[in-house]
């Protein structure tokens, strides 16, 4: 333990970062190479060693499938109630709804007269309203 830790402030000393990450690749890339795994060539697994499922028929299998996609759905849908919860503000009156639905729809039959305005009154008139209504803006 000492030594590593001895080694590694070394090493930060003595050697700059892609070196260091070159000798740890190079080191890992070793130990890889020492690892041999030993296998018994009389062994032989048979289908149902090697497949859990083989044995399973399909009806179990789909039941278990069907069993975790409800489970997530099931997760997924008490997460975004949460989250709905969460982010919920107090409810809007109903004679604010009815004041935004009543200045949209005059935004709307009016914004006529806007677009048949030349291109640099429109600026001119976009600009006195940010300078106008931008400081309310950064207000609240």
């Amino acid at each position: 333990m000492i030594k590593k830790i001895i080694s590694k402030a070394l090493l930060t000393m003595f050697m700059d970062k892609k070196a260091r990450k070159t000798l740890h690749a190079l080191q890992i890339e070793k130990k890889m190479s020492t690892v041999t795994i030993k296998v018994d060539p009389n062994i032989v697994l048979s289908q149902s060693e090697h497949d859990p499922l083989s044995d399973m028929d399909h009806d179990k299998i789909t039941a278990l499938i069907r069993e975790s996609l409800d489970t997530a759905e099931k997760e997924v849908t008490d997460k975004k109630n949460k989250s709905i919860n969460k982010n919920t503000k107090s409810a809007v009156s109903k004679s604010r709804k009815d004041l935004i639905e009543n200045a949209l729809i005059i935004f709307k039959s009016k914004s006529h007269i806007i677009d048949e305005l030349p291109a640099e009154q429109q600026e001119k008139l976009k600009l006195l309203a940010f300078q106008v209504f931008g400081e309310q803006l950064k207000d609240s």
